[in-house]
């Protein structure tokens, strides 16, 4: 590569500059240095399989922001599905909010998050990446601060008002995740792939921590009842106070979310800038500005990766559904005994965490390249196969009314398997995208993506209302 240093290689520099960014980067504590090594792929057959390992290219701090990201990215959506037991509680005095709250929330937050994503999406030649993702946080840290206030405020408000106020937090939160969504895998695909693995992994992390939030908020506000300084605190109070410090948690992470992306972006912001840019004038000041990437251009490359991805959550979308309506087969209502934890305020929960954590495994097991599914084609067969959860679900106890299998260790098994399947092949999707293009597309490669993960939710959370008619 021509040396910047000497005046005569100054125009082959800006030459290589236009025709493509080739340059990987890999980071040390102090400097960015450049290496010309890296092997992109240039078709689709063999494009997974060229992708290198990647352990040794990538800096832990760094690795540690995007994991953050991914859990500032995912926890808002977590807080609304785990978070099912306050808001039954909520709205049980209307029989149509209580059993079509949680596919209003899904929807609501769906189809903002495509619309947004698809916009997005078509505005890529003068994208500020890091000012969506640095928006979506900001907008998170507020959103659910005041959340956390309205859930023991909000007892006294009207039902329907209520309601009204919890969708139109829901939109806030589906914008800011699309921001940062379509922000942070561009960015992450400038780098090394285990950034992007980085995203997944903490969005897994998102949905385990607010459960265990969850479950320990309740466990804490019942043990301070029950040990006689606060008898006259009903359930829905309870509900209440645990959701309090549910929602408050979730600012609070944000918060520390946003001051680590600030950080990794001080540190790599001539990286950044550069990436998917075109210069325009050889000898005179010039504006960089990113090449425009057609989505059908994407989609010849990536079709099977996008609908491996978009298959696999658009399935996903029908667990929260389960999850809220499946109650242990030894839970009684108004018995505690043979265990507390079997309850609905902390059964539900737990559910919501063990379908968690099986995801947070199927991701992680991504972090290492010798078990990635590396052929498109079998990851887009795997995401059909995951249909069959559906009617193994149906063989719980739905909503009390029994169950063909009574055991609550079949339901956990299935959720945990659930979960395992769901990260393990969108993990390997959105990280073997950036193998399929150009260099220059990388940017872009990771926004579409972004864009199938969406569209799957919303196509499942429209389906999740057949599903709700088919439970009732």
């Amino acid at each position: 590569m021509a040396s910047s240093s000497d005046p005569a290689n100054k125009f082959l520099l800006q030459d290589e500059q236009r025709t493509a960014f080739t340059e990987s980067y890999t980071f040390d504590s102090d400097m960015i240095h450049s290496t010309t090594d890296i092997d992109v792929a240039s078709d689709s057959e063999s494009g997974i399989t060229k992708m290198q390992s990647t352990k040794e290219n990538y800096d832990s701090i760094e690795y540690f922001s995007f994991l953050l990201i991914g859990i500032a990215m995912l926890w808002p959506w977590n807080c609304f599905l785990s978070a099912a037991a306050y808001f039954q509680e909520r709205f049980k005095s209307s029989d149509f909010l209580l059993e079509n709250f949680q596919s209003c929330i899904m929807t609501t937050s769906t189809i903002t998050a495509t619309v947004a994503m698809i916009v997005l999406s078509y505005q890529q030649k003068h994208a500020k990446y890091t000012f969506r993702v640095w928006l979506a946080l900001v907008m998170n840290i507020i959103n659910f601060f005041i959340l956390a206030l309205t859930s023991i405020t909000g007892g006294s408000w009207a039902i329907t008002p209520y309601f009204i106020y919890i969708l139109v937090s829901v939109f806030f939160s589906a914008l800011a995740t699309s921001l940062s969504q379509n922000g942070a895998f561009a960015i992450a695909n400038l780098f090394a792939p285990m950034y992007t693995q980085g995203i997944m992994v903490g969005q897994a992390v998102a949905g385990v921590l607010p459960s265990i939030a969850q479950i320990l908020s309740v466990i804490t506000v019942e043990s301070t009842r029950s040990s006689g300084r606060d008898r006259q605190t009903g359930e829905g109070e309870t509900t209440s106070t645990s959701s309090f410090i549910y929602f408050l948690t979730a600012s609070g992470i944000t918060t520390v979310s946003l001051l680590f992306f600030l950080k990794f972006y001080r540190k790599q912001r001539a990286v950044i800038n550069l990436a998917g840019t075109i210069d325009r004038g050889d000898n005179e000041a010039h504006q960089p500005t990113r090449r425009h990437i057609p989505l059908l251009v994407l989609f010849r490359k990536l079709h099977y990766l996008a609908f491996a991805v978009f298959y696999t959550f658009g399935v996903t979308m029908m667990f929260p559904v389960f999850a809220s309506n499946i109650l242990s087969v030894n839970y009684t209502e108004g018995v505690s005994s043979p265990g507390s934890w079997l309850r609905p305020n902390v059964y539900i929960p737990f559910a919501f965490l063990i379908w968690n954590i099986g995801d947070l495994i199927g991701r992680v097991i991504c972090g290492y390249p010798q078990y990635n599914m590396r052929s498109p084609k079998a990851l887009a067969i795997a995401s059909l196969a995951r249909t069959i959860f559906i009617p193994l679900f149906f063989l719980c106890n739905i909503s009390g009314s029994g169950a063909a299998i009574s055991s609550d260790g079949f339901y956990i098994f299935l959720q945990l398997w659930f979960g395992i399947t769901n990260g393990y092949i969108s993990s390997c999707g959105m990280m073997g995208s950036e193998s399929f293009v150009e260099e220059d597309e990388k940017e872009a490669a990771g926004g579409f993506m972004g864009l199938a993960l969406n569209l799957g939710l919303a196509a499942g959370s429209l389906c999740s209302f057949i599903l709700v008619g088919i439970i009732e």
